[in-house]
């Protein structure tokens, strides 16, 4: 039996490693040459805007790209490593329609950019101002009645933004104030809830804020 086996194994036995050769020198051809396609999500960013404007609305933050290169580098491809960025340079206060390039996406070495969606993005930009604004304390609906706002400060904070945004308010609110309260009289820093505001700085971010137990 053993004889049979080896018989087997044997015949033919230059062929059969030369098989196997191409067969793998293929399957490597395949899974690391070939060309292929994918799509990834990118970040699209803005470059040398003016320090005077900001950028008020973009349309879409990010953009659908379709790849093409070979197998072996999309695979490690990650969204750090593919990049839009728009040279707003020479831009002023207005609207403006940006149409998506394919020079504008950084990608690896060996890669193509096939396809972009949507390809294009609708820009707002607003000048900068700086407004002071009063700090309004808003303390977690479970602390109301149990804890009162004793006093806090700053009592206004200087904030860098969206002109057009910042002459609608006068005041801005802090994040709702909680924690693990159990003292008579309870301090907690607080930052301020700057979520749909468009501003470049705020100083400070944070009010301190001293509670007492009713």
């Amino acid at each position: 039996m053993m004889n049979l086996i080896t018989k087997y194994i044997f015949k033919d036995f230059k062929l059969k490693v030369l098989s196997l050769v191409l067969a793998s020198m293929l399957w490597l051809a395949v899974s690391y040459m070939g060309e292929s396609k994918m799509s990834i999500s990118v970040r699209v960013s803005a470059e040398n805007l003016s320090r005077d404007l900001i950028v008020s609305k973009m349309g879409t933050e990010e953009v659908f790209v379709t790849l093409n290169g070979p197998v072996s580098i999309l695979k490690n491809i990650r969204a750090r490593d593919v990049g839009i960025s728009l040279d707003l340079s020479k831009v002023k206060e207005g609207r403006y329609v940006y149409d998506m390039q394919r020079k504008n996406v950084r990608v690896p070495k060996g890669i193509q950019v096939e396809e972009i969606k949507p390809d294009y993005v609708v820009l707002e930009i607003d000048g900068i101002i700086e407004k002071r604004l009063k700090t309004v304390v808003k303390l977690e609906n479970k602390w109301m009645g149990m804890y009162s706002i004793k006093s806090w400060a700053p009592h206004d904070v200087n904030v860098e933004g969206s002109g057009d945004a910042l002459n609608k308010i006068d005041s801005i609110q802090t994040v709702p104030v909680d924690g693990s309260f159990m003292s008579e009289e309870e301090t907690v820093d607080v930052p301020l809830d700057t979520k749909d505001l468009i501003i470049r700085r705020i100083k400070p971010d944070t009010i301190r804020v001293i509670l007492r137990k009713n």
